[in-house]
């Protein structure tokens, strides 16, 4: 089941982790821990925010530089994109 999951772009649970380690050492002290990982999927990695000025600032002034640092720590980690969307479940 896992190769077959990995062949639709479903990350492996060691790459999951990887990618986890990696983010949580990008992420600066203002938003750590109000972001949270869903997934990673065809190259684009998706990430929950709390909130819409959250998501925009990620967005505009941050997300270029955390694509080049996941990228440079995870090289076997085909990383085409970041894509930041509100958690609903947190509010807005």
């Amino acid at each position: 089941m896992g190769a077959a999951l990995r062949s639709l772009g479903m990350p492996s649970a060691k790459v999951t982790e990887k990618v986890q380690s990696a983010w949580e050492a990008a992420c600066e002290d203002a938003w750590r821990g109000r972001t949270t990982l869903r997934r990673l999927e065809g190259g684009v990695l998706e990430v929950a925010v709390g909130s819409e000025a959250l998501r925009d600032e990620l967005t505009n002034f941050h997300r270029d530089r955390l694509l080049a640092v996941l990228r440079a720590a995870l090289p076997d980690v085909p990383l085409v994109g970041i894509r930041f969307m509100t958690d609903s479940a947190e509010g807005e």
